[in-house]
């Protein structure tokens, strides 16, 4: 009975391990075939497949950082936006290629046939822009074509400026690349640019990001910076340009407001300006910060200055009296019939006689003279940073011929920038103190240098709001005491002969307690009008009166002594 029980069980067995080899001997059969087949018969298969996989270095851009108001607005920022790159060597010779050329260029309004030149010519190159920042438009448009062979779509940044020309001088404006051209994009590059990183990535042959591999570096975000600006009295001042420009036939003109206590630049704009957002409109005769880099014979506006300088030679006080009669200097006719005999020094500066100042200037030492203007600011490159900015001349005292020094004292034979006007007339508002110029927004006062008395700078005050109290004065700003200076200075071009002239007006907010300084330049004014007090004058109140509510500075009209 147990006998076949015992052959049974070996019959199963072996009939198991037949089976298994069979198995094994089927798998090894394949596997062999399967390598055949791939070694011999789809070699150009896989390798056509391992071509279209590739292991890359990609880079990852850092985003630049932005520019803010003092407030956080901003006034430059990078956005996402696309552009269109191509392999020339992959799309022409992918199948029906020379004919969606024409569809690309429709969407990219440009020309088929110079697309087509373009791709042609570089042909044996890989990568090429077809076109970079396109719109979003753009990109949903080629995004509809579908999948075209060594044609895709590239993430860039691009820079936004929310204040378009308000803001266009002084900001700047970056080149397609991202890097900064002008303005604060230019100064502040080294700041605002971030460190790229980078990545291992596996592409397809359309060059489409298949798989990240590995992170190699991180990038680095630029810094953010926060100006001075306030963009609110930026506008205010742009619009009463704009407006006083128009209204007057002018050339050009600018403006500045600056911070008394602290020497920041709350706004500076000028006219003509462009929008940097436009490409096209970017020249340099739209986008010149005129503030910084223009030079000009100030005219009467620095009259105070030369009361300053004599107040501080210790040899004069306001109720001093000089000759204001027309003389001459040589074959120099010094001074005009607005003045005649002896003024204290508040009424030459009230009547703004020439020859007052003039005699003023001449019984001082050149050198008092000149130190007070150079502690001031006068020709002295200020400490904004903006590229371009200009000395201005003011020559060497000890060259300067007695008609030097009489023409200089009422704004002639020195040139300066509109920033060091404001800069001067900043101290006499500080108590003397000469802050550094900052288009940065600050933290805490600076140490400043003093370099007038309060004795000097609380007369010169009452001299400066004498000036705007006159009834026919079209700088007074209702509400408040203000005091200032207008300047109208002929152009010089083969001589002062022309008709052509610069009208300024300087002055300060409020004079019982100085906050700002404002000044406005219109330069060659058409018409009958072309005097500071006339023209430059009404742009400077309607921008101090807009600043001084913006700034929550309450009226002081009634607390004159």
């Amino acid at each position: 009975m147990k006998a076949p029980i015992k052959k049974t069980n070996k019959n199963l067995f072996r009939n198991r391990f037949l089976i298994v080899l069979l198995f094994i001997f089927g798998a090894t059969s394949a596997l062999v075939f399967r390598s055949f087949q791939l070694q011999y018969f789809e070699r150009d298969f896989l390798n056509q497949q391992a071509d279209a996989r590739h292991i890359r270095i990609e880079k990852m851009d850092s985003n630049r950082g932005s520019i803010f108001d003092r407030r956080g607005t901003p006034l430059a920022v990078s956005t996402p936006i696309d552009s269109l790159v191509i392999n020339p060597k992959q799309f022409l010779t992918s199948t029906g290629s020379r004919g969606k050329i024409i569809l690309i260029a429709n969407i990219l309004d440009l020309e088929s046939m110079e697309v087509l030149k373009n791709i042609e010519d570089k042909s044996d190159k890989s990568f090429m822009y077809l076109k970079r920042h396109i719109s979003l438009n753009q990109s949903i448009k080629i995004k509809q074509l579908g999948r075209i062979t060594g044609l895709w779509l590239e993430k860039e940044y691009k820079r936004f400026y929310p204040a378009g020309e308000v803001a266009g001088h002084l900001v700047g404006f970056t080149n397609v690349d991202d890097q900064g051209q002008e303005g604060l994009e230019y100064m502040l590059e080294e700041f605002l640019i971030g460190e790229d990183g980078s990545k291992l990535v596996l592409r397809d042959a359309d060059n489409n990001i298949f798989s990240d591999i590995r992170l190699i570096k991180t990038a680095i975000d630029g810094e953010n910076y926060y100006s001075s600006i306030d963009l609110r009295i930026q506008y205010l001042a742009y619009r009463a340009l704009k407006a006083g420009l128009k209204e007057f036939k002018a050339k050009s003109g600018s403006a500045i407001v600056l911070n008394v206590s602290t020497g920041e630049v709350l706004a500076m704009v000028n006219q003509p300006s462009a929008d940097p957002n436009n490409r096209s409109l970017r020249k340099a005769e739209f986008l010149k910060n005129r503030a910084v880099t223009d030079v000009y014979e100030p005219g009467s506006i620095l009259k105070p200055l030369t009361v300053a300088a004599a107040l501080e030679s210790g040899d004069f006080r306001p109720e001093s009296k000089m000759n204001t009669s027309p003389f001459y200097l040589g074959a120099k006719l010094i001074g005009d019939d607005r003045c005649e005999g002896e003024l204290d020094l508040e009424m030459i500066l009230v009547k703004s006689c020439n020859a007052g100042a003039a005699n003023l200037s001449l019984a001082m030492e050149p050198k008092v003279f000149f130190d007070t203007l150079k502690n001031l600011g006068i020709s002295q490159i200020t400490t904004s940073g903006f590229p371009g900015e200009q000395r201005g001349s003011l020559g060497d005292y000890r060259n300067w011929r007695p008609i030097k020094q009489a023409t200089l004292s009422y704004g002639y034979g020195v040139s300066v920038t509109l920033l060091q006007l404001a800069k001067a007339y900043a101290a006499i508002a500080n108590g003397g103190i000469v802050n550094p110029i900052s288009v940065e927004k600050i933290q805490e006062n600076p140490s400043g240098k003093k370099a007038l008395s309060d004795k000097t700078t609380d007369n010169l005050l009452s001299m400066l709001e004498e000036v705007v109290e006159q009834p026919v004065s079209r700088a007074k700003v209702r509400g408040y005491r203000v005091g200032g200076k207008t300047g109208t200075a002929q152009i010089f071009s083969d001589d002062y002969s022309g008709n052509a002239y610069n009208a300024f007006f300087i002055g300060i907010a409020p004079i019982s307690n100085p906050r700002i300084v404002t000044v406005v330049v219109v330069n060659e004014p058409k018409g009958k009008q072309y005097y500071g007090g006339q023209v430059a004058a009404p742009i400077f109140s309607l921008i101090v009166s807009g600043a001084l509510r913006i700034m929550g500075i309450p009226p002081d009209e009634n607390t004159k002594s």
